[in-house]
């Protein structure tokens, strides 16, 4: 069934995203202060790349028939970073529907929006990981920066679901050893992607089902909260690894160093999800 199938799937309802912006005004510094932390530490706020599109309202009732395979041939796994937005909803619903599991690597500043949602993608047997605060470019500032805004986000994280994160992706795969020494100070494992759906520039849902494929088992598919078009090629791409005998399975922290699609390695792989509670 052709991505266009799935449009009979969608009901209108209209949601404006704000639009991406590269530049960060220094009159934009916010100051976050840490719990357990005797002093004050200043971060520069990236704003979150978004665009302005229109969001439709998924219907679950007419999501296209999906039978994963009786048998798995391995597993794989679905990120979606920069959430919670106004279509995780649409997400969360998809998922649910076909009952997939997927890890959510939010913002601190969208978790403070959306707290409800951030409830419901752990509710829902979801992984939720660590994207920083602010979205900034960790390589371009400096390390005890870069270290405090991953930190405000757990701490966000933590007043609203009284747990910390025990996964990190740093935005834009921007990282380097001390910064992943950093996140494993702060028991989480860093996560990259052996796969780029390149859904932030992608015009269309076919765009983003083809640009999804190549995963084997262990692979990790980089997608993004808040894109219309990944909402419409959700379905497609869970049928397309069905159709290879591949399952969806979560994240999990390995021993070994494992390629990435960046040209670095993290210690991260998907792996079959574990019985929920």
């Amino acid at each position: 069934m052709a991505a266009s199938d799935i449009e009979a799937a969608i009901s209108p309802e209209r949601v404006t995203m704000r639009k991406r912006t590269t530049t960060v005004s220094l009159a934009a510094l916010a100051t976050l202060v840490l719990t357990g932390c005797s002093s004050t530490t200043t971060v520069h706020p990236t704003p979150i790349p978004r665009a302005e599109s229109t969001v439709q309202a998924v219907d679950v009732d007419h999501l296209p028939e999906l039978n994963a395979p009786a048998t798995c041939s391995g597993y794989v796994a679905l990120t979606f970073d920069d959430g919670p937005t106004q279509v995780t909803k649409d997400l969360l619903d998809i998922l649910g529907h076909y009952d997939v599991p997927a890890a959510f690597f939010n913002l601190g500043l969208q978790e403070k929006k959306m707290p409800e949602l951030v409830e419901r993608q752990i509710r829902e047997g979801h992984q939720v990981g660590n994207h920083t605060m602010t979205h900034p470019e960790l390589l371009t500032i400096p390390l005890d920066e870069a270290l405090d805004d991953i930190d405000a986000a757990t701490v966000v994280h933590r007043d609203l679901v009284d747990h910390s994160y025990t996964l990190f992706r740093p935005p834009y795969g921007g990282t380097n050893q001390e910064i992943r020494k950093g996140a494993e100070e702060r028991s989480m494992t860093e996560v990259l992607w052996t796969v780029d759906s390149k859904d932030y520039e992608a015009a269309s849902a076919e765009q983003v089902i083809e640009q999804s494929q190549g995963m084997t088992d262990g692979g990790i598919l980089l997608m993004h909260d808040g894109k219309p078009p990944t909402v419409e090629a959700l379905p497609q791409i869970i049928r397309s690894y069905y159709d290879q005998g591949l399952c969806f399975g979560q994240v999990t922290t390995v021993d070994e160093e494992l390629p990435s699609n960046i040209g670095t390695t993290h210690r991260a792989r998907a792996t079959e999800q574990e019985a929920k509670p």
